[in-house]
């Protein structure tokens, strides 16, 4: 199995929540998706820059 790192891992749910918003229908929920993709990314370059791998 392969070791993800902390910062794949944020930028993995980060993608999933840019897809799932793509996929609704429901604005208050594409809306929702859109902020936690949002949040993930910001957090993966935070992390990035940290030094965390």
């Amino acid at each position: 199995m392969e070791k993800r790192t902390f910062v794949d891992v944020k930028n993995a749910l980060a993608a999933k929540y840019e897809r799932l918003s793509r996929l609704t229908s429901s604005a208050p929920k594409k809306s929702t998706f859109a902020h936690l993709a949002t949040k993930y990314r910001r957090q993966a370059e935070q992390a990035a820059r940290d030094g965390h791998s």
